[in-house]
């Protein structure tokens, strides 16, 4: 008996409207978590689709299942007979604010000019966390792909 796949992994690959739809079983992570999807799916004969997709994780169906749904055009036609191959990177994706060191209370060593927008010079070290925050999914864009983290917001108006 062959190991269960990974998880989350793909469980249909379908074609609707001239699109590859995924669907995805995200069982692992929780509900409303932002996941971002990426990947593609090929055929031997030389047909490939490139997906990219930031969502909310669903919440579970009745029987503790959940699923996503992904979507790309495909480069040229799938092929029916011929196996689909797919290649699938799921991630949580947070976004991470850090400022400039600064130095220490009581330090004898004297900061130099700090001016906004010169480039940063050699040793310049960001350590400060000032915000983190799980990305959240943004407006779709041209082919319904999504921004990572265009509608994160940060305390502090970082």
């Amino acid at each position: 008996m062959p190991p269960p796949p990974p998880r989350p992994y793909v469980t249909n690959v379908t074609l609707k409207n001239n699109q590859i739809v995924l669907t995805v079983k995200v069982d692992d992570y929780p509900p409303g978590e932002p996941l971002e999807i990426s990947g593609h799916a090929t055929q031997n004969n030389g047909a490939f689709a490139v997906f990219y997709d930031l969502q909310p994780v669903p919440g579970p169906n009745p029987d503790g299942t959940a699923y996503m749904y992904v979507k790309a055009p495909p480069s040229q036609e799938f092929k029916q007979g011929h196996d689909v191959t797919v290649v699938l990177r799921a991630a949580r994706v947070w976004t991470t604010v850090l400022g400039e060191e600064q130095p220490e209370q009581g330090s004898t060593t004297v900061p130099g000019p700090q001016v906004q927008g010169e480039p940063a010079g050699e040793g310049v070290n960001w350590n400060t966390v000032k915000a983190v925050a799980y990305a959240g999914p943004s407006s779709t864009g041209h082919s319904g792909q999504t921004s990572a983290g265009s509608e994160a917001s940060f305390p502090g108006g970082a």
